[in-house]
């Protein structure tokens, strides 16, 4: 059975991937023809969650082996296909690309053909606007030491004077105390 799913983010209004997929393809095929397609780096970790009709969070399919609590049912990408849990038009899915920043997006079966497909599924069907970029922990931290997006904006008056101590609360309390 073929699949069209409809991929929209809800940062970038303008964006959306059509992907065509087999019911036989892997979540991990899924993820490296969305990482490929978008210019994303696929070692980064990523799940799959299956929700319902309001986006609620269902089953998770994670990138790696997490190694849950025993009795938990656990699905990998790489030993998941889609047939496995998609099985009827309207059904969603949370693609989360960006796991440390939990950003995703969202998926949507909207189509299906009880046919095959002349070229190798998944394969992007078509596509609008800019992706959303992808903002890797370790590209976070590696651009030139700057640390801006992890620490508070303070005035050069605050680092110049002598009471300041930024592991201090406003009462000069450890922060963590």
């Amino acid at each position: 059975m073929i699949y069209l799913f409809r991929i929209v983010s809800d940062e970038n209004p303008d964006f959306f991937r059509d992907v065509v997929a087999d019911d036989s393809d892997t979540f991990l095929e899924f993820h490296h023809c969305l990482q490929k397609e978008l210019g994303y780096d696929p070692s980064q970790l990523a799940s799959f969650f299956i929700t319902n009709h309001q986006w609620e969070k269902q089953q998770e399919i994670t990138l790696i082996d997490m190694m849950p609590d025993p009795g938990i049912k656990t699905y990998t990408m790489e030993q998941t296909t889609l047939g496995e849990h998609l099985h009827e038009v309207n059904q969603r899915m949370i693609y989360v690309f960006d796991f440390f920043s939990n950003r995703a997006f969202f998926i949507e079966l909207i189509e299906t053909a009880e046919e095959t497909s002349s070229r190798d599924t998944p394969f992007i069907g078509h596509s609008k606007g800019t992706p959303p970029p992808q903002l890797a922990l370790d590209r976070l931290l590696s651009e030139e030491g700057d640390n801006s997006l992890f620490e508070e904006d303070l005035d050069q008056e605050d680092l110049d004077s002598d009471d300041f101590d930024p592991d201090m609360d406003d009462e000069g309390m450890p922060e963590d105390y």
